[in-house]
């Protein structure tokens, strides 16, 4: 048998303490049995912003937020540097190659 819970939870990105997460699972648990669905609801019963249940590296995790989540960043295209564009703002249809045959 592994040493490792098969439950785990994190807040705020934070991994809680294997007895913690067990409390916390067992929380979300006896309230999911009475509110089937109401993952909502047990996050504002118990004060977070959100509770996400979901599966990692073989581990249920219990995801906790009790901030909002900060805005994810556009990924930077190519070297991130940002080209301005022509006056008027519209660009030309890049050039087609030759069809080969």
């Amino acid at each position: 048998m592994s040493d490792r819970s098969n439950l785990a939870a994190s807040v705020d990105g934070a991994r809680l303490p294997d007895e913690e997460a067990r409390d916390l699972w067992t929380r979300f648990s006896r309230y999911m049995d009475e509110h089937r669905g109401d993952a909502a609801g047990f996050a504002r019963e118990s004060g977070y912003v959100s509770v996400t249940p979901t599966f990692e590296r073989g581990q249920a995790l219990l995801v906790v937020r009790t901030t909002e989540a900060p805005p994810e960043k556009p990924a930077p295209r190519g070297n991130g540097a940002v080209e301005p564009g022509p006056p008027g703002g519209r660009r030309k249809p890049a050039p087609r190659g030759r069809r080969r045959r």
